[in-house]
């Protein structure tokens, strides 16, 4: 009986630091893959990048980039680029990656 208390408790253990392990927010991690801006290719793109002109984005990493209305990364989300797809962003716009 003790020895099964102390599997369970082992077992629970684990449990416990998996659960936190996947608790983790990705946004903490860099994108896989890559971003093309106006030829210029970005590995493993994180954070913001500003758009100050008409720009080609492609985005070949496994998360949507979102495109906001201002530089900075702080104004409305004006449209999302899934991954494999590539759009023209206007200028004064910005992207967020992660």
């Amino acid at each position: 009986m003790r020895r099964i208390r102390s599997t369970l408790a082992t077992l629970g253990t684990l449990g416990a630091a998996g659960m936190l392990a996947l608790a983790v927010p990705c946004s903490a991690f860099a994108a896989n893959g890559f971003l093309v801006i106006d030829g210029i290719r970005h590995d493993s793109p994180k954070g913001c990048f500003e758009i100050p002109h008409l720009s080609v984005v492609f985005n070949v990493s496994d998360v949507p980039v979102l495109v906001h209305n201002v530089p900075g990364c702080v104004g409305g989300v004006v449209r999302i680029i899934p991954p494999g797809l590539a759009e023209q962003v206007p200028g004064t716009h910005s992207l967020f990656v992660g």
